[in-house]
């Protein structure tokens, strides 16, 4: 989808050179569309009740129209210590907690009220990274999670059994709640433009796990530990299950030994974490 107007540019251009340019160690790229901004809002369904979390609101493109929605709280966490002064200014009043840190470093501590939404454009380099951490160590478990990623990572959590691009990530995170793509975003909407597209995926009807997160995601990376291999030489051999075992283990979950982890949907992954959450 395409939004893109020249006075918004103009104007951000001038408050980025204001705040020392975009910085590429922070994987900063603004967004200079309001209109992705509402439809971001929109589908987050907020009400008066919720908690929101913003990670890396840079000029607040998106926070304002947080804002308008009439939340119970906003938290906003920008690790750039001009733009986080410059938030501090623009929003202070606003309903909204502003913290300077590493979101990777606040989320386990972070403190929120349940209902808690995630509504946030993340930085390329930490998208990845924040969804793990928000579902596995975060104190309060996110209802929904609006989020912007380099497309490619969207495609990654989107891709459906049997997609070369379903892995780690895609498994992970739908065992939690239920993914969808919202609508792909032109680079040409953020300034400076990133050398890539990017993606709002929605995550939403998000549920604790029967297991604990850490033990579902240690089952799922060993199982993807060698691209491409079959289940039987990857998951059971890396836990040392013996192969009567493992086809017992497989023919319960609806599965042969001889798929590899990418063909098996998110039911046959369900079971089989909760057959070998023991193992771990």
């Amino acid at each position: 989808m395409e939004d893109f107007d020249p006075s918004k540019l103009s104007q951000i251009k001038k408050f980025i050179s204001l705040y020392g340019g975009a910085k590429k160690s922070l994987g900063q790229h603004f967004l200079i569309s309001d209109t992705v901004a509402k439809k971001m809002v929109e589908a987050a369904l907020l009400s008066p009740s919720d908690s929101v979390l913003e990670i890396g609101p840079g000029l607040g493109v998106l926070t304002q129209e947080l804002i308008k929605s009439k939340t119970k709280e906003i938290v906003l966490v920008e690790k750039d210590r001009d733009l986080h002064q410059y938030l501090l200014n623009r929003f202070e009043n606003k309903n909204t907690k502003i913290i300077c840190q590493d979101a990777l470093l606040l989320i386990p501590g972070l403190i929120v009220e349940s209902p808690f939404k995630v509504v946030a454009n993340l930085p390329y380099n930490i998208g990845a990274a924040s969804i793990i951490s928000l579902l596995s160590v975060s104190k309060t478990l996110p209802q929904t999670m609006v989020l912007m990623l380099q497309k490619e990572v969207a495609d990654r959590i989107l891709a459906k059994p049997n997609d070369s691009n379903r892995g780690i990530l895609t498994v992970f995170i739908e065992q939690f709640g239920e993914t969808k793509l919202l609508h792909n975003v032109s680079r040409n909407l953020f300034y400076p433009p990133p050398h890539v597209d990017s993606a709002v995926i929605v995550i939403s009807n998000i549920n604790q796990l029967s297991v604990p997160a850490k033990v579902a995601l240690k089952i799922i990376k060993s199982a993807f530990s060698s691209k491409r291999k079959k289940i039987k030489n990857s998951l059971f051999n890396n836990l040392k299950i013996l192969p009567k075992e493992a086809e017992g283990i497989a023919k319960k979950c609806g599965f042969n030994l001889d798929q590899r982890p990418e063909e098996l949907n998110k039911y046959q992954w369900t079971a089989l974490i909760s057959i070998l959450k023991s193992k771990i």
